[in-house]
């Protein structure tokens, strides 16, 4: 990777805020006709600490504008619409400014960012600090490594970039299996 534009190669997801998951996830379904979201409530990356170290063991953390989370809590819906995942996030508590300043109050759902996976995270983030960026959001979660690049200015939202552990690429394909069966056509392209 040399360029911004080399972390864009891979698109995954289109990302939306909601300030009501049940009711976005029911629009998803009803009115664009996805199969079934896979809702996640009060999910937590608040309290941990990144790594010192690569040798560190691996904990879940979330820094926002450069300072650990003492709180961060989300409740997330997830689908796919062919090979696209469909990622919608309310912000429940916490540092989670980020998400809940582009909720529009009463809209089932709001465009937030465009996801692309690359394959090292820290390649990624050299990349972006080569660039003069730094991550307005990045984490871990045991399982994907992630971070939020502010390109509202260029592009008119965030782009998230995120590293996929094993354990990801499983629940990933979960999420297929479950739009298989509700015959929505879906196809991981990682």
């Amino acid at each position: 990777m040399r360029s911004l534009s080399d972390l864009f190669r891979y698109f995954v997801q289109l990302g939306y805020v909601t300030d009501d998951i049940d009711a976005a996830a029911a629009y998803l379904e009803s009115a664009m006709g996805t199969g079934p979201c896979v809702k996640s409530y009060a999910s937590s990356l608040g309290g941990g600490r990144p790594p010192a170290s690569a040798s560190d063991p691996r904990t879940a953390f979330v820094v926002v504008d450069g300072r650990p989370a003492d709180e961060w809590r989300i409740d997330v819906a997830l689908v796919n619409a062919g090979p696209t995942n469909l990622e919608v996030i309310r912000p429940v508590d916490g540092a989670v400014d980020l998400y809940r300043d582009a909720v529009r109050p009463g809209e089932p759902v709001t465009l937030h960012h465009v996801g692309f996976v690359v394959d090292d995270f820290d390649e990624a983030s050299a990349v972006v600090a080569a660039s003069g960026r730094t991550w307005k959001q990045f984490g871990d979660n045991g399982t994907i490594r992630f971070g939020y690049l502010d390109m509202r200015a260029e592009l008119g939202h965030f782009v998230e970039v995120m590293e996929l552990g094993q354990p990801a690429e499983r629940w990933l394909a979960q999420i297929d299996a479950a739009c298989a069966i509700a015959n929505c056509s879906s196809t991981n392209p990682r």
